[in-house]
């Protein structure tokens, strides 16, 4: 019995770590006080009065070419129907791989719709150069990879081969999904429109990778993706990211004090042309380079990126350094906003020594620039020089000088009463000689003791 329970709890364990969190994403979860920006419509029509840490606007780049082209954060490559089987993945085999953990049924994601479910991968997955460990698997054809969970998963934040209106009520119906430490597969097997259930199966896979690669591989597409209705449930394919920012917000001119009012927002994504979603069809997202891979303020500024100019971002004194794109676009914004690091900055990085925080960022301990500056590096050779002509010693001796100096200017001080003294001892009848006689040693001592207390009586 104890041997039977043994394997029980080991066969659960790989999931428990795993699953991380299920809930129905048609329902407010944690999202009372979070909004999503509507850009300068919104703000407009509000009668709110924005602080001035409200960010610049920016509208969301929206980047959806039709032919293989290289993007601002991924390079897009759709290949031909005769490629399928290399990129495809038989989810039953791969689960039966010794170093997959997954599951080819989930319970909360079964005879289901609209429901999610938290999920820890063994390896960091970068996300527009994000390193990020948990997503949302959803019945509605997409992964949720944002921090904040809330009510509208479908807005923004995702990783969505096929986003549409499915659920899972169907017998034959399930979500799969299984990570190697490598790579991570979530399929969606034979998931059916809930409101165009004759439109048939869709089944399709999507691959996130440790390099931060993204596949997705259609294996079966009964009806055009432009068919799909968006009426009951958003239609995307595609990719996005957004930031949430913390604002300052006066609900009236004459308050003294403003409310805190969180608000996400979208700055970039990328749609996949729906005639690309095919049945046998693949589409890959190569990640590229982004600032924020570069741990130290030298390699930020020495990059060289194809769409971003790298600077050094750091915000105060007590928080890490990070490499940030002059616009300042990615989840950090808020920090980048608040340490003014979109400003110009002397061309050179701090000369103390930096030290790589626990996270992709980098942190800076010490130094004398603004702690809200952003400080690119100067030329190796000129640094070289810089850094050559200092002596490992200079504190020491400058310590050195300060306590010789000191000692210096005792003696000078000490030498000269020495004189004034001799002076006036030999020329009483001087001013010198006076004061000296009139505040004599003699006359130092305290009178105390020749004090006399009298008392009178009445009788």
């Amino acid at each position: 019995m104890l041997l039977r329970l043994g394997l029980s709890l080991a066969f659960l364990v790989p999931f428990i770590y795993a699953i991380t969190e299920i809930f129905d994403y048609n329902e407010a979860i944690d999202s009372t006080d979070i909004s999503f920006a509507d850009h300068r419509i919104k703000r407009d029509q509000e009668e709110a009065k924005w602080l001035p840490t409200f960010p610049p606007d920016y509208e969301v780049q929206d980047e959806n070419k039709k032919e293989t082209t290289e993007l601002t954060y991924y390079n897009m490559t759709t290949l031909i129907p005769d490629k399928f089987d290399k990129y495809y993945m038989n989810m039953t085999e791969w689960l039966n791989t010794p170093d997959v953990i997954g599951q080819n049924q989930h319970d909360h994601l079964a005879s289901a719709y609209r429901k999610a479910a938290g999920f820890k991968m063994r390896f960091e997955f970068p996300f527009y150069g994000h390193k990020l460990t948990n997503i949302t698997i959803a019945t509605g054809g997409f992964c949720y990879v944002g921090d904040q969970t809330h009510s509208w998963l479908a807005a923004t934040q995702y990783i969505a081969p096929l986003m549409a209106n499915f659920d899972t009520i169907s017998n034959d119906s399930t979500i799969m999904f299984g990570d190697n430490g490598e790579r991570l597969i979530v399929e969606w097997s034979n998931v059916k429109l809930r409101d165009d259930q004759d439109a048939g199966s869709f089944t399709f896979q999507l691959s996130l990778f440790k390099s931060g690669d993204i596949w997705f591989v259609y294996k079966n597409i009964p009806i055009p993706a432009n068919n799909i209705s968006d009426a009951n449930h958003p239609c995307k394919i595609g990719v996005s990211d957004a930031y949430l920012f913390n604002h300052k917000v006066k609900l009236f001119e004459e308050a003294t004090t403003a409310q805190s009012k969180r608000v996400i927002h979208e700055y970039h994504r990328i749609t996949v042309p729906a005639e690309k979603v095919v049945s046998n069809g693949v589409v890959i997202l190569k990640a590229l380079p982004t600032c924020l891979q570069f741990t130290t303020c030298e390699s930020c500024a020495n990059s060289t990126l194809n769409f971003f100019t790298c600077s050094w971002c750091k915000p105060k004194d007590s928080e890490a350094g990070f490499c940030s794109d002059e616009d300042g676009l990615h989840r950090r914004r808020q920090e980048w906003v608040e340490g003014n690091c979109g400003r110009e900055k002397a061309k050179i990085c701090e000369t103390a020594t930096t030290k790589p925080s626990i996270t992709t960022e980098t942190t800076t301990k010490s130094g004398k620039h603004h702690p809200d500056a952003v400080i690119p590096l100067r030329d190796l050779d000129e640094l070289d020089k810089t850094t050559s002509t200092q002596s490992p010693n200079t504190e020491e001796e400058k310590t050195g000088n300060g306590v010789m100096t000191f000692f210096v200017m005792l003696m000078f001080v000490i030498v000269l009463c020495a004189c004034w003294v001799y002076y006036a001892f030999t020329n009483p009848y001087s001013m010198s000689g006076q004061l000296l006689i009139k505040y004599r040693p003699s006359k130092w001592r305290s009178p105390a003791s020749q004090v006399r207390y009298s008392a009178s009586v009445h009788m």
